[in-house]
């Protein structure tokens, strides 16, 4: 994932902002700071591109809200959901914009999660994105980013001499320090994890520091991107990404990609090269050894085998046939493992029986030419093997039809 911006704007745009730059993959924090107003946005310009701009928003500005629906959610109720809040609500719900979120259940009842926040003011701040000229694909209130837990718990920071809090999944808040007690007192007094040192709670809350995980605020924000689906940036406000903004976001992955591919690729070929060597090495020994056992025949490799086989059947019935037959299966062995050296061969006419003492580089050579003779229809029995130095030798018998 690439690099991410993320701005916290503030309730006004004369309200300063705070930005952050961070890297999920890396899970540090690259860059910090705060912006006097949203005049100064350009400031992030530079720092915006090729990196994923997310915008939080104050929560005391934006409602969240889990609706009760007649039935399963539809698309029948989206176009009905403003006139579902008219009762609900103060003011006229076309100067609301309607965010929807996920479809839940309450109890045995089907219900939709909602954020509504003012038009207006929504429309303004994307308006100073875009004069900016930053691309702001995702739009998150602030507290949804504090960490969920369970049993009624609640969690909490401080961020610009507010509190923010999280009950649940979708119940936020923001409180000003001083309404702190009153607030709590509402809320009965909850059990809260603090993400900052809380210094001015009431004694009669039960407080859970996370000190390992105090950080800046929009630190811990970040770090919980991957767990909130949600985005106010939806419907006529959607912003579909260009894709040379996607080029650039996935730049370096996909350089990276291209480097691993080519290095695989002549990897690959270099094994392909010296596999293809070795082949040519063990023609070249099957060859001289037919030549030596059949001198003065015409060697066709390409037919080696068949030539091979046809002049066994000359020699069938010959004393020596079963020593050739036997040796001839041996020529498989020697095209396929390098490693192992016969040291010398003893035949015994009556059982037709071929007893070859070897040398390989370890064990696993001697069962892996076991495999290969028991493949061609042998009876293979393996004999003691020894270490001697950096070898292993060993014998093998081969056994025939008598």
């Amino acid at each position: 994932m690439t690099e991410i911006l993320l701005i916290r704007t503030g309730q006004t745009e004369q309200d300063s902002l705070n930005w952050l730059i961070y890297s999920p993959q890396e899970q540090e924090i690259i860059a910090s700071g705060e912006l006097l107003n949203a005049s100064h946005l350009s400031e992030l310009s530079e720092k915006a591109q090729s990196r994923e701009v997310i915008v939080l928003l104050p929560c005391d500005q934006v409602q969240l809200k889990t609706v009760i629906l007649p039935t399963k959610w539809n698309r029948k109720l989206e176009q009905a959901l403003p006139y579902m809040l008219e009762e609900d609500i103060a003011c006229d719900v076309d100067e609301l914009f309607i965010a929807v979120g996920e479809s839940t259940m309450v109890g045995e009842q089907h219900a939709v999660r909602i954020a509504m926040t003012d038009r207006e003011w929504f429309e303004q701040w994307l308006a100073l994105f875009n004069e900016h000229h930053l691309a702001v694909y995702t739009i998150i209130p602030d507290a949804l980013l504090l960490p969920f837990a369970d049993n009624d718990i609640v969690t909490a920071i401080e961020l610009n001499n507010q509190w923010l809090f999280k009950q649940g999944q979708w119940h936020i808040s923001a409180v000003e320090t001083s309404w702190l007690n009153g607030y709590l007192s509402a809320m009965g007094n909850p059990e809260i994890k603090h993400f900052s040192p809380a210094n001015h709670f009431p004694e009669s809350v039960n407080l859970q520091a996370q000190t390992s995980d105090y950080d800046l605020p929009l630190a811990l924000f970040a770090k919980q991107l991957g767990q909130v689906k949600f985005n106010l940036r939806q419907g006529t406000y959607q912003l579909k990404k260009k894709s040379t903004l996607w080029w650039g976001y996935w730049q370096s992955a996909a350089i990276i990609a291209g480097v691993a591919l080519a290095s695989t690729i002549a990897i690959k070929a270099l094994e392909l090269h010296q596999l293809n060597t070795k082949v040519d090495i063990a023609k070249a020994q099957v060859v001289e050894r037919y030549q030596n056992a059949f001198p003065g025949t015409k060697v066709r490799p390409q037919l080696i085998k068949s030539q091979i086989n046809g002049a066994l059947k000359k020699v069938q019935g010959a004393s020596d046939a079963g020593f050739l037959d036997l040796t001839a299966q041996l020529v498989d062995v020697f095209s396929q493992v390098s490693e192992f050296t016969p040291e010398t061969l003893r035949y015994d006419k009556r059982r037709n029986e071929l007893r070859i003492r070897a040398r390989a580089k370890d064990f696993q050579t001697f069962g892996k030419v076991k495999s290969i003779l028991e493949k061609q229809g042998l009876t293979v029995e393996q004999g003691s093997l020894n270490n001697d130095g950096d070898f292993v030798v060993g014998e093998i018998k081969l056994r025939g039809a008598v």
